[in-house]
């Protein structure tokens, strides 16, 4: 006869405990998870409350990612290589670069703007090539490595125009309307490619919930979970955010953005490559005895950079319509802070590319509202710099406590 197990036995009383345990950690994950986003939430609605229209102007918002397009594809630019567990410093220049090329090429001299674009965009793949090289073949430390090629490729620009302005002039060749269109906040993208857009980023979003599911959920409970949070953040962009207007004036640059970070959130969590990258930047040597070829992907994670870090430049020239010496030099820091802010926004310590333009467009606006309330534009870079630390520090916390 089989005799029944008591509730108070050693054995129940275990497993209540390990329950116990495991809902403290849950709950410290959540708070862990959300609390960034929570903080600019309050900052933006303290800007909301002060300062009114002045700031709660989706026109107004959305022309500043506009202007900074440029900056977030450099912070997926340098997220790449972080995934991996490098820096790559050499982004601004790459990005100076390409610019220069993209219009002088066109307008100085002559050729075609498919070639100029092209040549372009094979310089952003080159410099990522040697970046990968440098660091991977002769064992340069990725920080001066890539810090030196990043000087060249500004030095280069600076030789390429003499040190001065690069841009059509009258008379001259000009860009063509379509590019320069396509540089123009006025120019809005069709409502339903937006549409698909932002629905996918807010599928990535429904699968990020599933890193913090707990461990002791089962199916049926967890999806209970995770529909009603999905419902409350739709309900929050429909009725809150006011998204359709917000969808409504998207300018085409933004919409290729939100394609570039659909594009390399995918590549990077559901391919192969993705999946060897993080698994070189969890543990490189562990990740080299599994079989995965450690030096060719850092090179190809290199080369991705660079490709970014030359369509930034390429959509700096629609944007501006002319070249100046250092004209990307400024983007490095927020790039950073961006790519960094990714790991503690609504993240569970891990870089991601929707994070990457979801703390970015944050520190952007954090930023232009201190000044609409009266900040010195001068302190800009004062802000992005506390934004990086605080970033590095709450994402090295994070990991640490875990």
């Amino acid at each position: 006869m089989v005799q029944a197990i008591n509730e108070d036995t050693p054995e129940v009383v275990k497993v209540r405990q390990a329950a116990v345990v495991q809902s403290r950690v849950v709950r410290r994950r959540l708070i862990e998870n959300s609390i960034t986003l929570l903080v600019f939430l309050l900052i933006f609605a303290a800007f909301g409350v002060f300062l009114g229209g002045q700031f709660l102007n989706v026109a107004g918002r959305l022309l500043d990612v506009h202007q900074s397009v440029p900056v977030l594809l450099l912070g997926l630019a340098v997220l790449v290589t972080l995934i991996a567990g490098l820096f790559d410093l050499s982004v601004a220049g790459n990005a100076t670069l390409s610019c220069f090329f993209t219009i002088g090429l066109t307008v100085n001299q002559g050729l075609s703007f498919p070639v100029a674009l092209l040549a372009a965009l094979a310089i952003g793949v080159v410099v990522g090539f040697v970046n990968g090289c440098l660091v991977e073949w002769l064992k340069v430390n990725a920080f001066i490595a890539t810090l030196g090629t990043g000087a060249v490729c500004t030095g280069l620009a600076s030789v390429y125009s003499g040190g001065s302005y690069v841009g059509p002039l009258p008379g001259g060749t000009q860009l063509p309307a379509w590019f320069v269109s396509f540089g123009s906040f006025a120019n809005k993208a069709p409502t339903w490619l937006v549409t698909l857009a932002a629905l996918a980023l807010f599928a990535s979003f429904s699968t990020g919930l599933d890193r913090v599911r707990p461990v002791g959920w089962d199916g049926r409970r967890w999806l209970v979970a995770k529909v009603a949070t999905l419902v409350v953040v739709a309900a929050l962009l429909v009725f809150v955010v006011r998204i359709w207007e917000w969808i409504r004036n998207l300018s085409w640059m933004i919409a290729f953005l939100l394609i570039a970070t659909l594009a390399l959130w995918v590549l990077m969590q559901y391919t192969t490559f993705g999946r060897q990258v993080q698994a070189v930047g969890s543990n490189r040597a562990a990740a080299q005895l599994a079989g995965v070829k450690v030096r060719k992907q850092v090179i190809k994670s290199y080369v991705i950079g660079g490709l970014l870090a030359a369509t930034a430049g390429i959509c700096l020239a629609a944007g501006q319509g002319s070249a100046s010496p250092d004209i990307a030099a400024s983007f490095l820091l927020p790039a950073f802070a961006a790519a960094f802010l990714s790991t503690v926004v609504l993240s569970d310590g891990r870089f991601s590319a929707p994070g990457t333009v979801v703390g970015g467009v944050f520190v952007t606006w954090v930023g232009l509202g201190l000044i609409v309330a009266g900040l010195q534009p001068t302190y800009v870079n004062v802000i992005n710099g506390l934004v990086l630390i605080g970033a590095v520090a709450l994402s090295t916390a994070t990991r640490t406590r875990r």
